[in-house]
C-alpha cells in the first residue's frame, strides 16, 4: 500500500494510475480526507456482485449488518422509483 499527499500524487499521477491498475492499493490524503485509487473501468471476471460484495465487506469488518440492510433497502427504493418513473 502506498499513501501520498495530494501534492505528491499530482506529481506522479500517471505512474500512480498504472500502479493502481496493476492492483497496488493507493491512498491519497488531504487533511482528514483519504481517497483510495483503484480501477473501475476494466471488467473483472472474479468481481463480486450485489449481495456477495456486501457479504465480503461484512467479513472484512468494513460494513455492519445494519449498514448492509440499510443499503439494500435504499437500492430497492431507488429501483422502484426508477421503474415507476418517480426517480428523477
Amino acid at each position: 500500500m502506498k499513501t501520498l499527499t495530494v501534492q505528491e500524487a499530482s506529481r506522479n499521477l500517471s505512474a500512480l494510475l498504472r500502479s493502481a491498475a496493476d492492483g497496488e492499493e493507493i491512498i491519497i490524503n488531504d487533511g482528514a480526507l483519504a481517497i483510495s485509487l483503484h480501477p473501475v473501468s476494466s471488467p473483472c471476471k472474479n468481481r463480486a456482485k450485489g449481495r456477495e460484495a456486501l457479504r465480503q465487506l461484512q467479513s472484512q469488518s468494513r460494513l455492519t449488518s445494519g449498514q448492509a440492510e440499510s443499503y439494500l433497502r435504499e437500492v430497492h427504493a431507488e429501483r422502484l422509483a426508477h421503474e415507476t418513473g418517480h426517480g428523477q
